[in-house]
């Protein structure tokens, strides 16, 4: 049986009983693996726009399933290009930019549309894909944080379809921000102390890194990255009152 590390696992967490599912850039396959093996399931499509991870794919394949592939579909494309509308009930798409988690995302309009669950986990830019999320209409249904190695990485779960009220439903009277998930401030995440001050690290670098030229944009990314620490703080000294 394959194993999956701390923010795979929350990540297949997310896949309910009995929904088909696509993990759309699926590296070495072990959500679609672990998907089929423990029965969640009925069949998983694995598809990669590069040949390399999907060999790896099938080496993994051969050492944790051997010749009964039943339930994995592989596919070589890119994004949801690779999908028809309707086929799969939840889509992982893991471990990529959020710029280019959105890019995908409005490439297949009527791919996306047809999904009731999007699994999404950014390596960056995790504020401008929650805007985008809520400026198109998606509902953002569950945000979770999950550490692996010395990072800590954010996990959000999409609806499509929920049109203009989605964003008054995500922020329900808290300031309207971004760069921390609501749902994740909300249920006190475990991670959220070890989250916010990391985030707080990072942006107090940037500021003092542009605060060293005399540009426009520096003092723009500067003004920026102040306005970020400030909000994080915000947070922080939330999360030091609930304890």
């Amino acid at each position: 049986m394959v194993r999956l590390s701390e923010r795979l696992e929350k990540i297949a967490g997310f896949v309910d009983a009995g929904m088909t599912a696509a993990d759309v850039g699926t590296d070495h396959g072990y959500i679609p693996i672990y998907l089929i093996q423990n029965g969640i399931s009925p069949y998983v499509i694995a598809s990669d726009i590069n040949a390399g991870p999907l060999e790896k794919m099938e080496e993994n394949l051969q050492k944790h399933m051997g010749d009964d592939r039943k339930g994995i579909i592989m596919r070589h494309g890119p994004g949801l290009e690779v999908l028809k509308p309707g086929e799969a009930d939840a889509v992982v798409i893991a471990g990529m930019g959020g710029l280019l988690i959105e890019e995908i995302l409005g490439k297949s309009p009527e791919v996306t549309d047809s999904v009731k669950r999007f699994i999404l986990q950014p390596r960056n830019a995790p504020d401008k894909l929650r805007k985008w999320l809520l400026d198109k209409g998606f509902r953002i249904t569950e945000e979770v944080l999950a550490k692996e190695s010395r990072f800590v990485w954010e996990i959000i779960c999409a609806e499509p379809g929920a049109g203009e009220c989605a964003k008054d439903e995500y922020f329900s009277g808290s300031p309207e921000q971004y760069i921390v998930g609501q749902h994740v401030i909300r249920n006190s995440d475990p991670l959220l102390e070890e989250f916010v001050s990391n985030k707080i690290r990072v942006e107090r670098e940037i500021a003092e890194n542009a605060g060293k030229s005399v540009s426009f944009s520096a003092a723009e990314q500067k003004k920026e990255a102040e306005e970020k620490i400030r909000l994080l703080e915000g947070i922080m000294k939330n999360v030091g009152q609930k304890r």
